[in-house]
């Protein structure tokens, strides 16, 4: 498995564990699994620059992109039910 499929899957995994229980709250509840994706990504790109003196902007990207497919998923899951 790549890199970038790591940084994907973990965004879309970190942002339904958090936004998918917030859901009971209305849709925009559920936009807290968002943030915690992105913030996520933030600080194992922070934990590279300081452990491993490198920072990839791309790989915040992957994580990004593995967010916004989990809010997709929460969001025609909100409509459907």
């Amino acid at each position: 498995m790549t890199n970038q499929i790591r940084h994907i899957l973990a965004g879309l995994l970190t942002a339904l564990a958090v936004g998918w229980p917030c859901l009971s709250g209305g849709l925009f509840s559920g936009l807290w699994g968002c943030l915690a994706g992105v913030v996520a990504g933030g600080v194992k790109e922070w934990c590279d620059k300081v452990y491993t003196g490198s920072w990839d902007l791309k790989d915040l990207g992957y994580t990004c992109i593995g967010v916004c497919l989990a809010m997709a998923v929460i969001v025609v899951i909100h409509l459907i039910f």
